[in-house]
């Protein structure tokens, strides 16, 4: 069913429950003031969810026992800049990283992330796909 839990320390759960663990949808409000609000599986964040940090950055992905799990956005919002990527366990494992909201940033890197692009994409598409042609002959 549905309700609510206060915990020593002022932490606080909303949300559904099964089996007596969170599972389902909820919000749990902790001690240092994140805040997580998505699904729930066997008392831990699994499945889809974003995490409010203390210092308003935040995180919205997939999550799998109790730790950032799959695809998902890391919003340095104090830095002005954006990491979206794979996780695994908690450790990102592959993504990207761009500037967002740079000059709005409270506190943005000193240097900004450059962007890269392709002068001539066609072009390199066209000789990459010459260079496979020439290896099937």
């Amino acid at each position: 069913g549905y309700g609510a839990t206060f915990y020593p320390g002022g932490e606080r759960y909303e949300g559904e429950w099964s089996g007596g663990l969170r599972s389902g949808w909820g919000r749990m409000y902790y001690q240092d003031g994140s805040i997580y609000e998505g699904q729930w599986l066997a008392g831990r964040p699994s499945g889809q969810g974003m995490l409010r940090l203390p210092n308003e950055n935040q995180y919205e992905g997939g999550w799998k026992d109790g730790k950032k799990h799959g695809p998902g956005k890391f919003f340095y919002l104090d830095k002005g800049q954006l990491f979206e990527g794979i996780w695994a366990a908690d450790i990102p494992k592959r993504g990207v990283l761009i500037d967002f909201g740079r000059d709005e940033a409270p506190a943005p890197t000193q240097y900004p992330i450059p962007k890269i692009e392709l002068v001539d994409p066609d072009g390199v598409l066209a000789e990459a796909q010459a260079m496979f042609d020439d290896s099937q002959n």
